[in-house]
């Protein structure tokens, strides 16, 4: 059964403020909503939490940097994090960081995964760049989930409030 670990990074991207962390080797994949073909990386992380890309002692890309801009001089009073497609002195600090770090990470594969019980994810990679996320609330409400686009399944992680905790051991079985 394949698993998370050893699958190479694929992309990186955002839906407004959710992060799109591609994983896995293109697959076609057919939509459910509109029936079109597309290719999709096996599986895609989708966060909704607070998450981070470190490499060493050093923060490269992280969750509050979608709603900042990258010029902050440049950025009027009406700027807004969600729109995309600007010019860099208009744009927000991930449309403007995460393409060198895509590019650092191109060729890089998942060599550990840790899930909390608390729903946490860790990530390391072989390039020795480690993503993290964590549970910044009490609530009860999703903090990630994982796409498969080759199964056309979801595994969606909540945090460890009661009735219900994480299974840590459910995204490492997941046959990715």
């Amino acid at each position: 059964m394949e698993r998370i670990i050893g699958s190479p990074f694929h992309s990186l991207g955002r839906a407004a403020d959710m992060l799109c962390l591609n994983l896995g080797p293109e697959t076609d994949w057919t939509s459910p909503r509109t029936g079109q073909n597309r290719t999709m990386p096996a599986c895609s992380i989708h966060l909704q939490t607070q998450w981070r890309f470190v490499c060493g002692k050093r923060i490269v890309l992280a969750s509050r940097d979608i709603y900042e801009p990258f010029a902050p001089g440049w950025a009027g009073e009406d700027w807004a994090y969600d729109l995309v497609g600007r010019a860099a002195v208009e744009s927000s600090r991930f449309d403007v960081l995460s393409p060198g770090l895509s590019r650092r990470m191109a060729g890089s594969a998942v060599t550990g995964c840790h899930v909390s019980p608390l729903g946490d994810l860790s990530l390391e990679f072989s390039n020795k760049v480690r993503f993290e996320s964590f549970t910044p609330s009490s609530l009860r409400e999703e903090l990630w989930r994982l796409v498969d686009y080759r199964k056309g399944e979801d595994l969606v992680v909540f945090d460890a409030e009661a009735p219900r905790q994480m299974d840590p051991d459910l995204v490492l079985r997941n046959n990715l």
